[in-house]
């Protein structure tokens, strides 16, 4: 039996920009990794050995709808669908360049409600990125095993902290910018409300789990696959030490699903500046933005000492991340 600690409601709104801000979503959009065409290689290879249509794609928690183009050149039809409508209102802009309208559709739903909004057994693939740590786990997977036709595919993954390629620097700069990172975090987590701190807690579970608090009934599905890259770096990008509570990751691995861990230096591999890792932190959460050296002397400092670790102001370093993402097949 699959186990997941229990949590207060936790519903409330904590990421909310306006979908006309487009210098923030601009940035934010230019400072994600890109996924490579070997990754989703992994996941188009994956689907083709388990089903041969490629009809109906759902795009669940689509943010500004980078993953959502991506099934665009491989589904007829892609629904891009997210809780925030400010979300939305971004990927149909963003998306309209590229892709006829009759391509894409969207549905302002969480994913717990998806089997509210689409008929069952309809799509062949369901992808999630970044957004089942925010979702209430068995809801969802209920959801998504109830859209998918028989054969259908579900894929979720999860990256976490950017994490220095170089072997020599990772050592001296690492500890730095994961500081930065905690910093940042505990001012958001420990400025919010009970309920939506609990709901930060349950996130912080989920990615210390690398996904593994993801359970598979046999019943319900089959050919799972796991796979983690990087696992020397830190998926969870806030911890304890951000939230206050002790972090309980559990493992639902059960006997017969794939597991694989690969360690790669230039998986999804950034060349960054500091500048350009101040710009990554300015929107990888909106509270970030009053908190990256503007006001915070301990920020600004750290952000100091590692322009100096990284060889002063204008010089590049690669950076790589660590991901975990998990492959099903409904029965």
């Amino acid at each position: 039996m699959s186990y997941q600690p229990s949590y207060p409601n936790d519903s409330e709104d904590f990421w909310k920009v306006e979908a006309d801000d487009h210098e923030f979503w601009d940035t934010y959009v230019s400072t994600r990794p890109n996924y490579s065409p070997s990754f989703y290689n992994i996941i188009h290879n994956y689907h083709s050995a388990h089903s041969s249509s490629h009809e109906l794609a759902h795009d669940v928690g689509c943010g500004a709808g980078k993953v959502t183009a991506e099934l665009a050149l491989h589904y007829s039809h892609v629904v891009a669908s997210d809780s925030d409508s400010n979300h939305l209102t971004v990927a149909k802009r963003r998306l309209a360049q590229d892709f006829d309208p009759s391509r894409v559709s969207y549905t302002h739903a969480k994913a717990e409600e998806l089997a509210a909004h689409h008929p069952q057994g309809s799509a062949d693939l369901i992808a999630t990125a970044e957004a089942v740590v925010l979702m209430d786990r068995d809801a969802g997977l209920r959801s998504f095993s109830q859209v998918l036709k028989p054969g259908g595919t579900l894929a979720v993954w999860f990256y976490g902290r950017p994490t220095f390629s170089d072997a020599e620097l990772f050592p001296k700069g690492q500890p730095i910018l994961d500081k930065i990172m905690v910093l940042n975090w505990t001012k958001v987590i420990r400025g919010s409300k009970p309920r939506r701190a609990w709901g930060f807690k349950r996130c912080a579970d989920a990615m210390e789990s690398w996904l593994d608090f993801l359970p598979f009934d046999a019943d319900t599905w089959t050919d799972v696959e796991r796979y983690k890259w990087n696992t020397h770096g830190t998926l969870a990008f806030f911890g304890e030490e951000a939230c206050g509570h002790e972090i309980q990751p559990v493992s639902n691995v059960a006997e017969g699903e794939k597991v694989e861990v690969k360690a790669d230096p230039d998986f999804w591999k950034n060349n960054w500046d500091i500048a350009a890792l101040k710009e990554y932190f300015r929107v990888l959460f909106p509270g970030f933005r009053e908190a990256i050296g503007e006001g915070d002397e301990e920020i600004d400092n750290l952000f100091l000492e590692l322009a100096h670790v990284m060889g002063g102001e204008g010089v590049t370093r690669q950076f790589t991340w660590p991901c975990a993402l998990v492959l099903a097949t409904r029965r």
